[in-house]
């Protein structure tokens, strides 16, 4: 064999390596690619549930603060207005709170907040015991809508502001 027909079937024996390289480096990018596509698949469904989940959620988590909201603003009325007349209407709107919409949102800790305040009215407690029975609602409906909402920001506050957020904001005593 001369060299020549020598290096021809190198070159033959090269083309034919070469052909067959491109195309397991062809399979090979292809799969990479397709595994890459239904990692964003996945992910992008992932979102999207997320997503439809916080919209189906929402009427309920904005309802729920709503309420809570109120029923701290009535607790708190009950527990340091000295109007007659304010009083007797926060009380009003407080029973009607407890036996019915609060009832649609509140968790056990709330509901329990919301019967010992209930039982301190009744018995006629102290404006004392009706404040720390209000402050404990309060806390309780912080606590459930830290949960609800699924963030830090309703039982830390503190966390909720981001690094200089809190310049120029004095606390005062409570």
């Amino acid at each position: 064999m001369s060299s020549s027909s020598q290096l021809e079937q190198w070159l033959k024996v090269l083309g034919v390596a070469g052909a067959i390289a491109s195309f397991v480096w062809g399979v090979f990018v292809w799969k990479e690619k397709s595994e890459a596509d239904r990692d964003l698949q996945r992910i992008e469904t992932q979102r999207l549930a997320q997503s439809r989940r916080i919209e189906a959620t929402k009427p309920f988590l904005e309802r729920q603060l709503r309420l809570y909201t109120e029923a701290t603003e009535v607790a708190a009325v009950i527990a340091t207005s000295s109007d007659e007349k304010q009083g007797s209407k926060a009380l009003e709107r407080f029973w009607q709170l407890y036996w019915g919409e609060l009832a649609l949102v509140e968790n056990r800790e709330v509901e329990n907040a919301m019967v010992a305040l209930g039982e301190a009215i009744k018995a006629n407690a102290s404006r004392g015991a009706l404040e720390q029975a209000s402050l404990r609602l309060a806390r309780a409906c912080r606590r459930s809508l830290d949960n609800s909402w699924g963030i830090t920001a309703w039982s830390n506050p503190d966390e909720a502001m981001g690094p200089g957020d809190d310049e120029g904001i004095e606390a005062g005593p409570r």
